[in-house]
């Protein structure tokens, strides 16, 4: 493969992944509020853990695992700051 090809196929994937996280942090956004109204807290480690592990399983390559744990944890950063923004905005 060449480079610009390989390039445009990253384009293409990052693309998806983007749309993909827009839908997940839309998602996020209901279950922030309804976490509001049930006056459930954002955090739930036991629950990101659990996140982060199934995406791992995911995986056909698990040489990968790690780069799937860091990158699942900073989205879930991302989603508890989606939360919190909700809760200061009530």
């Amino acid at each position: 493969m060449e480079l610009n090809e390989a390039r445009t196929e990253i384009n293409n994937i990052d693309k998806k992944i983007v749309k993909l996280l827009e839908k997940r942090f839309n998602i996020v956004n209901e279950i922030g509020r309804y976490k509001i109204k049930q006056n459930l807290p954002v955090y739930d480690e036991i629950r990101e853990r659990q996140v982060a592990d199934n995406c791992i399983s995911f995986l056909e390559n698990k040489e990968y695992s790690k780069c799937i744990d860091d990158i699942y944890f900073q989205i879930m950063r991302s989603c508890k700051d989606i939360q919190n923004n909700l809760k200061e905005e009530e």
